[in-house]
């Protein structure tokens, strides 16, 4: 039985019924998720290998995410066109730490990295974010799961009560596109396939390592 769903499955891949699926589901829940591995540049073009993220040792090791909120608030949102003089770079976390300054990425990268190494089951997510009142556009924030439940920390925010929320109060305004969890591998959302670009990827998924 297994050889015959597996056979199914590859089948549906090749012959582009499991991607049109994906696409037809994308309007009902942006936020399901497929074990498909995106290109780096799904993430944008500063994006660089996750495990080099994770690599190199950081001054900080902060144990839990409100201390790790705690930090983003003293540090200061900046534009890359401003602080680096690029169209688009992510800092490396040990860097981000030393400078205290960047954009979204910049800040949910070092987040990411934080709650990585203080073992919590948490992804980096790049989607589009739509918040009340604000202008609609491409965003960076983090995942986290404790024994509580499942929390979203948008670390540009700028206090922690509005910076770490849970996922069912602000579900609807974000709408996740790639991820990436703490091991880096990578995945896809279903809000994925919401942008033009995100339907022109013939993607595949990814085999089990």
């Amino acid at each position: 039985m297994r050889r015959v769903r597996t056979l199914l499955d590859w089948l549906h891949e090749a012959s582009g019924v499991a991607h049109r699926r994906r696409i037809a589901g994308a309007d009902a829940d942006p936020w399901q998720r497929f074990d498909i591995e995106p290109p780096l540049r799904a993430f944008g073009p500063g994006a660089e290998d996750f495990l080099g993220y994770l690599a190199r040792p950081c001054r900080h090791s902060l144990g839990t995410p409100h201390a790790i909120a705690e930090f983003l608030l003293q540090c200061r949102y900046a534009e890359d066109a401003h602080l680096l003089d690029e169209a688009d770079h992510w800092l490396h976390p040990a860097t981000f730490e030393l400078v205290r300054s960047g954009d979204c990425e910049d800040f949910a990268l070092w987040a990411w990295r934080q709650l990585a190494e203080a073992r919590f089951d948490t992804v980096f997510v790049v989607g589009m974010r739509a918040i009340p009142g604000a202008v609609r556009g491409r965003h960076a924030w983090v995942l986290f799961r404790d024994a509580e439940g499942e929390y979203l920390l948008d670390g540009v925010e700028r206090s922690v009560a509005r910076m770490i929320r849970p996922l069912p109060d602000v579900r609807d305004h974000y709408e996740p596109q790639v991820g990436v969890a703490a091991d880096g591998r990578r995945h896809v959302y279903a809000g994925l396939y919401r942008e033009p670009w995100g339907r022109a990827l013939r993607l595949r998924p990814t085999r089990t390592r």
